[in-house]
């Protein structure tokens, strides 16, 4: 694979460690936890450790490549250069259509927000929200890298006041933290298989870490940049996972906790906490946000870079030079995505529900393949790769074990065989 020296590279440390964090702590994170709540109890701790450690070891895993791999790759370079270009065919083409469905789901999320204050047709809110953010992504990378340092610096700036506000609570006031854990089932209310089952919703509230290697491609420097990143993924989900859902169920029942409806926001009403409404929509608007940003960033430079390997038409590979963008890689993706959300409307159960339930499949495949690359180049410390495949497997037998999980691994499975046809029997350009 040729490098990408053609774009720019003024992406900085704080700017990759802040997308890093921004990939893992999502609009899910603040109340896709309700449905991992309410189904695994208190013991549902341990879930989340286990998914945590998973997110960790790949990011490990990552960071191991990044320092074997010559020059500048992305977890999609190291992929490639570890085991061959047709692993990188599919999981490129696989991420790329992960994050346009993402996209999309986001876009919604936020028109559906801003659509009772905004007197216009809901597909044209949608339409303004993309065009926004795309506008984002078309300025610099160095524009791209500011406002996502900002967004994550909200969403920071919120666990840290929920967790300040939550100690507080703990040590000034009389909660009943025996009971909030012990008396309404215990620990284990819908026994040991509930929390095997939360750990898929848990792990994908937590994806996007990765974006982080992508994005340090475009830094001054790649390698570092990924160690520095990769380096606190175990503090931040140490510190803001598991903190946090810990004091919800020292704070409230977990029986209190309704799916759908923010755990966080039930404890600050409980503490009466002026304007924690207001706070959250604005926590969870710029969340969603974030995510908007990072998925038009991550799919242009995912496709810009199969088509640098030949995988791709060879007109995503042309670059700005005033701006050093892949122009054409940031409007394509953008539309793919205003499509899959234009889907949503017309068939939101059949083609949309589809589309949505592959992306835990190539979730799972794209985290193998960085543990099976590392595990080709990277002989030291073996066991840290092994107890990746080891948790990755029982994130399958999870998935397999829930009818609504189950039919998203036999879908993604299905779509990967396209894929991988798609790669051995469509002519493939070759790369300059």
């Amino acid at each position: 694979m040729s490098q990408p020296d053609q774009l720019a590279h003024s992406l900085r440390t704080r700017h990759v460690v802040m997308i890093a964090l921004g990939g893992v702590i999502g609009a899910g994170y603040f109340i896709g936890a309700s449905a991992a709540l309410s189904l695994g109890g208190p013991a549902v701790l341990l879930s989340y450790a286990l998914a945590g450690t998973l997110v960790f070891l790949v990011n490990l895993m990552m960071r191991d490549l990044a320092l074997k791999v010559p020059g500048r790759a992305s977890f999609l370079g190291q992929i490639q250069y570890a085991l061959g270009e047709r692993a990188a065919f599919v999981a490129g083409w696989a991420y790329w259509l992960t994050w346009i469905i993402a996209i999309a789901v986001e876009v919604i999320a936020v028109a559906t927000m801003l659509a009772p204050y905004i007197p216009l047709p809901y597909a044209v809110i949608e339409v303004l929200i993309m065009a926004l953010m795309t506008g984002v992504n078309l300025m610099s990378v160095k524009g791209y890298g500011e406002f996502e340092y900002w967004f994550s610096a909200i969403k920071v700036l919120a666990i840290v006041c929920f967790i300040g506000i939550g100690a507080w609570a703990l040590l000034s006031r009389p909660v009943p933290v025996h009971g909030n854990l012990f008396a309404h089932g215990g620990l284990l209310p819908h026994g040991w298989l509930a929390l095997l089952a939360v750990i898929p919703t848990i792990l994908f509230s937590m994806g996007g870490s990765e974006i982080s290697t992508v994005a340090a491609v475009e830094s001054d420097n790649t390698e570092q940049n990924i160690v520095r990143a990769t380096r606190s993924i175990a503090l931040r989900i140490g510190g803001f996972y598991i903190v946090s859902i810990a004091l919800v169920l020292c704070l409230v029942p977990w029986s209190d906790v309704v799916p759908g409806y923010s755990p966080f926001l039930l404890v600050l009403h409980r503490l009466h906490v002026p304007f924690a409404d207001v706070a959250l929509a604005i926590v969870v608007m710029t969340a969603a946000l974030s995510s908007l940003n990072s998925g038009i960033y991550v799919t242009s430079r995912i496709l810009y870079e199969l088509a640098e390997s030949g995988s791709a038409p060879g007109l995503f590979l042309t670059v700005d030079t005033s701006t050093k963008l892949p122009r054409r890689a940031i409007l394509v993706s953008a539309l793919a995505s205003i499509l899959v959300a234009a889907v949503a409307v017309l068939s939101p159960t059949l083609i949309f529900g589809l589309l949505v339930s592959l992306t835990g499949g190539f979730m799972v495949f794209n985290n193998t393949m960085i543990v099976a690359g590392r595990l080709k180049l990277v002989r030291e410390s073996a066991w840290k790769a092994y107890a990746a495949l080891v948790l990755i497997a029982c994130t399958l037998i999870a998935m397999l074990i829930q009818p609504e999980t189950r039919s998203q691994i036999i879908l993604g499975a299905g779509a990967l065989l396209l894929i991988f046809a798609a790669e051995r029997f469509v002519p493939r350009r070759q790369p300059d």
